[in-house]
């Protein structure tokens, strides 16, 4: 495999989600597992077609199924390996709509850092929110969860979660996701039938 130089490049596609808003402009540089987040997964919420074209675009074909289902965490999808010059990083997108991306190698303040500015970065008119973490936890473990809602909303449109890991030989230090919140899933279900008279 070669190495995928739209992260390099720093290469953004647009969001062409109907149900989603339009990004507001690329933040900054960031570090290399937070640009393949954001580049992998947030520009791709709810569009798993287009991920699985850039994917395709930049050479990386995705991992047979025995390989991707530790990955996938037992649910179907597909599941890349992304070698870059930074180190060795998985995407995954499960077909419940969640997104992640793995790192062997990441330093957790940094990563922690990346994400919270990806998390500012909601597009409008959708706002962040901080939600408490879920699940046990080891001991070097952080957890931190966010999700975007429209003002006045309860439901969440897109929930995100960051669990990074202090010891070097975790195997992966940082993993981020990106699942449709409520709003979303709602939004995409198709109408419900009515009622026979």
């Amino acid at each position: 495999m070669r190495p995928a130089p739209w992260l390099i490049a720093g290469l953004l596609l647009p969001i062409v989600v109907m149900a989603q808003p339009a990004r507001a402009p690329k933040a900054p540089a960031q570090d290399p597992f937070s640009e393949l987040f954001d580049t992998a997964c947030m520009q791709h919420i709810g569009a798993p077609a287009r991920l699985q074209s850039l994917m395709d675009a930049n050479g990386l074909t995705p991992l047979q199924p025995a390989e991707a289902a530790t990955l996938l965490q037992g649910q179907p999808g597909m599941a890349w390996m992304v070698p870059l010059a930074s180190g060795r990083y998985a995407v995954s997108w499960a077909d419940d709509g969640t997104c992640t991306v793995y790192a062997e190698k990441a330093d957790p303040a940094v990563v922690q850092k990346g994400f919270a500015r990806l998390m500012q970065a909601a597009p409008k008119p959708l706002q962040i929110r901080s939600l408490p973490s879920r699940g046990p936890l080891s001991g070097d473990q952080v957890a931190i969860q966010y999700g975007w809602a429209t003002p006045g909303e309860s439901k969440l449109r897109v929930r995100f979660r960051l669990v990074t890991r202090q010891a070097a030989e975790a195997g992966v230090q940082a993993m981020a996701s990106a699942s449709p919140g409520e709003a979303m899933r709602e939004q995409a279900a198709p109408p419900a039938p009515a009622p026979a008279r």
